[in-house]
């Protein structure tokens, strides 16, 4: 039986309340956000509460805090979801980058992937299977594989996700918070099929991400298997 959705913890939901209202513009780059006691009056939450909201903004790049000032608002984080994208130069975005994301394999339903690292305890379970393109400019930064627990998102595959973060949907539809997990990285050189969905020379370096994520729902973990080209850029992320 599939579990009801937990509320939002109200760190998280603070979080979530400034973080869209960054992203609509409300506040301009440069600008304050309003003080932690202005937020305190207007949302009824405790300091710390406040604190921990504006921790998560600051460590995902949203807002710079300095002390006797406050919270200065900064350029939106190029990329979404727990993975953004940064340049190895700040020079090579001085023009605002065109990010896309593109579903190669859209929610459907199967068995668990064998070749992925981290294994679920029942891999006999129903998934639903995302393969996805993350690309800036038109060149390809990473193609992602994701496995998710069919019994626990209900109606997931009816979601369009082109343009839009995983992980944001998850929270936003089905009140899930990434809470931690493992991962294992090495590098290693593209084979025929990689090179051609990620449109590189077959053999040029790469490098494969495995991730085992976990979340705020005991029996809800899913799985990720990436392969990135960071030539031109890095992979930036709180995991």
């Amino acid at each position: 039986m599939t579990e009801a959705a937990p509320r939002l913890p109200q760190y998280q939901f603070l979080y979530e309340t400034l973080r869209q209202q960054l992203h609509n513009g409300i506040y301009e780059i440069g600008s304050l956000l309003p003080s932690e006691k202005e937020l305190q009056q207007a949302y009824k939450l405790t300091q710390p509460t406040i604190r921990q909201a504006l921790s998560m903004l600051a460590e995902e790049g949203y807002i710079k805090k300095y002390q006797g000032k406050g919270s200065v608002v900064l350029p939106l984080p190029v990329g979404s979801g727990m993975l953004s994208i940064e340049p190895h130069s700040h020079h090579d975005l001085k023009n605002a980058p065109e990010i896309q994301t593109e579903i190669l394999t859209r929610g459907m339903t199967s068995s668990f992937p064998p070749d992925f690292l981290f294994q679920p305890e029942q891999t006999a379970a129903s998934f639903y299977y995302i393969e996805r393109l993350r690309t800036v400019n038109k060149e390809v930064v990473f193609y992602e594989r994701i496995a998710l627990p069919a019994s626990e998102l209900p109606n997931f595959h009816r979601i369009t996700l082109e343009n839009k973060s995983l992980f944001d949907t998850l929270r936003k539809r089905y009140n899930v918070i990434v809470k931690g997990g493992e991962e294992k990285v090495w590098a290693m050189t593209a084979p025929n099929e990689i090179a051609h969905l990620m449109r590189i020379p077959t053999g040029k370096p790469i490098l494969r991400l495995e991730k085992k994520i976990e979340t705020n729902r005991p029996h809800l973990s899913f799985f990720s298997s990436l392969f990135a080209c960071t030539n031109k850029y890095l992979l930036k992320g709180r995991f």
